[in-house]
């Protein structure tokens, strides 16, 4: 190999000979190794000795280090054009070689092979923010690109909740009369009828954060508790708006056999803990959602609802509203004498009414 050659050029040459000389297939990357030169022969030197007896292991790093890899193959191929002042044959023989090493590389089978481009041309469609955010988990199959954008769909739309603007203010623009005409004399505005809560309209409470100590060592008997399904199994989980994650017992739903996904949680004590994790969608009054919830043997509760899961504020206020004894019945009015109704005096905050 000299500096002029092409890489890939030249490993095919090679493959070409070593099949029509009948070299056995395991010394291809002995016999390979004197022959290479430049970046080829610094990407052999610095694979394990253990790899660099694998021909196919060292033909993939040489190709990778030369911008041949997979992933650098699909975005060339994508961003080719073509060059009027060169052969058409050759820029479509450049083409095909970039198609290849996108999609033939390690030999997948047909269905693979077609994957390989719906996941391309799916991560293509998406906005920069899933794309970027799908594209970090590295998803290796239609599969989990989906998972991928799922749960980052879930993070925006907790994200859009808790950054929602305030509602904008009505500005009134004063009407101005034309010169020379006498403006007329403004009348006192007369406030129009208003609403008046009903006398059996619960009180509003406002929202409170529960679980002050730490719910993966002793939960307290006050914190509320809702039901919920995970994958489609009913559970009643304990609310913890403590909590950044949401745990489970193993028994609830056990880990997938060879999962090797891992959450780190830490309580207020100080004892942070790398426990096993497994992604199940988990459906309740708000809706349905996918999350990731660690596995914690010694959780004192079945479940434990975090704040991760993106309708844990609604189902929180739902579960902590407290219910009105006489509901929204209609009370009957005396037709012999007209009952008086109280007059309120508002102010900014409900805490601020007062009866008269």
């Amino acid at each position: 190999m000299t500096a002029h050659d092409d890489v890939e050029m030249y490993i095919q040459m090679f493959e070409a000979t070593a099949i029509r000389e009948a070299w056995p297939e395991d010394e291809w990357a002995r016999l390979l190794a004197p022959l290479l030169t430049g970046e080829a022969q610094r990407a052999y030197f610095t694979m394990t000795a253990e790899r660099s007896r694998d021909y196919g292991e060292v033909k993939k790093e040489i190709l990778s280090r030369v911008g041949l890899s997979p992933i650098c193959a699909a975005q060339q191929f994508h961003d080719w054009e073509y060059r009027a002042r060169q052969p058409a044959r050759a820029q479509a023989a450049e083409l095909t070689r970039l198609a290849q090493h996108w999609l033939l590389t390690g030999g997948p089978p047909a269905h693979k092979v077609a994957e390989r481009v719906v996941i391309d041309r799916l991560l293509r469609a998406l906005p920069r923010a899933l794309r970027q955010a799908a594209g970090m988990r590295n998803p290796t199959d239609l599969d989990e690109l989906v998972e991928a954008i799922e749960l980052a769909e879930a993070a925006q739309h907790r994200e859009v909740g808790e950054r929602a603007p305030p509602f904008p203010r009505r500005v009134v623009q004063e009407r101005r009369s034309p010169e020379g005409t006498q403006r007329p004399v403004s009348r006192p505005a007369v406030p129009g009828p208003q609403d008046e809560p009903m006398p059996t309209e619960p009180p509003r409470s406002p929202g409170r954060t529960w679980l002050a100590g730490c719910s993966v060592h002793n939960p307290p008997p006050e914190a509320p508790r809702a039901e919920v399904h995970i994958n489609s199994r009913p559970f009643i989980a304990l609310l913890d708006s403590g909590s950044g994650v949401s745990l489970k017992q193993p028994n609830v739903l056990p880990p997938r056999t060879g999962s090797r996904a891992r959450l780190v949680i830490t309580c207020v004590h100080g004892d942070t803990r790398h426990v096993p994790a497994r992604r199940v969608t988990i459906t309740a009054t708000p809706g349905s959602w996918p999350v990731e919830v660690g596995i914690l043997k010694d959780l004192p509760v079945p479940v434990l609802l975090g704040r991760d899961w993106p309708g844990f504020d609604q189902l929180l206020t739902s579960s902590t509203q407290p219910a009105s004894l006489a509901g929204n019945r209609r009370r009957r009015r005396s037709a012999r004498r007209p009952r008086r109704r109280p007059a309120l005096l508002t102010s900014d905050s409900p805490r601020g009414e007062s009866r008269v």
